[in-house]
């Protein structure tokens, strides 16, 4: 009887050790999500999701020895997602701007762009306020550049909100719109991948309006996620130290 007890003692004993490490190895799954926004997010043939943003959430989690998943969502979606913990953590090419920053924490930054304006190529207007007054610009929908162009603007334009990229794209394809403003490298990346890609042009903004003109990527996360913060930010500094990050901004990006 005593090793009968004793065994189930031990059967019992495993038993809590090996839902102790389960449990374990599920908290170390961590869950991104993104939105498709070429070429940082990508979602292929077979419906898996790559780009320059993928591959630097891969190279985070070895460094931090997680398992990641990811998972395509709207970017709207990013700050209710992040307080109910549906997800850990998003990466999808975000600025790092204090109308965010009220609602979510950033990483440090890992790559920086400029943001510009994409028009029809026979249309002559720039940004100064004075030729872009009356245009209709449109912007994806809770990105920071309809609070920039707002700032920028005030009531001179008309924002027209879309629930994606590709949405405003169509938009500018059929005349809606006058402009579309976005990340100069999506914006490119999606000129080049078009038919007659020389029917579109980019437009720079005003150098006054600095805080349009360049922005910082980070990957949000809950604010009170102190713990996961501390090892982005460590698990970055080691892509940025042993060139990791430089040999994916070259893959993508060429320089």
């Amino acid at each position: 009887m005593v090793k009968k007890g004793l065994f189930i003692s031990i059967i019992s004993v495993g038993l809590v050790f090996l839902i102790s490490t389960t449990s374990h190895a599920a908290a170390k799954i961590l869950k991104f999500a993104t939105a498709i926004s070429p070429p940082f997010t990508i979602l292929n043939a077979n419906q898996e999701l790559q780009g320059f943003d993928i591959d630097i959430a891969k190279a985070l989690c070895e460094k931090m020895q997680v398992q990641c998943t990811f998972n395509n969502d709207h970017f709207s979606n990013m700050i209710l997602s992040l307080k109910t913990n549906k997800y850990d953590a998003w990466i999808n090419a975000i600025s790092i701007d204090e109308y965010h920053q009220k609602d979510v924490s950033f990483s440090k930054p890992y790559f920086s762009s400029t943001i510009q304006l994409m028009a029809i190529k026979d249309t002559t207007f720039n940004a100064a306020p004075v030729e872009i007054k009356g245009k209709t610009i449109g912007a994806e929908e809770n990105s920071c550049f309809i609070h920039h162009l707002k700032n920028a603007y005030g009531d001179t334009i008309k924002i027209r909100i879309f629930p994606t990229e590709s949405d405003a794209y169509i938009a500018l394809e059929k005349g809606t719109i006058d402009a579309v403003i976005g990340d100069s490298t999506t914006l490119m990346h999606w000129r080049s991948k078009q038919k007659d890609s020389k029917k579109y042009r980019l437009i720079g903004l005003p150098a006054k309006y600095s805080n349009l003109v360049w922005h910082k990527y980070g990957i949000a996360i809950a604010k009170d996620n102190v713990e996961l913060m501390k090892k982005l930010n460590d698990a970055i500094n080691q892509i940025k130290s042993d060139g990791t990050l430089r040999e994916l901004v070259k893959k993508y990006f060429g320089n």
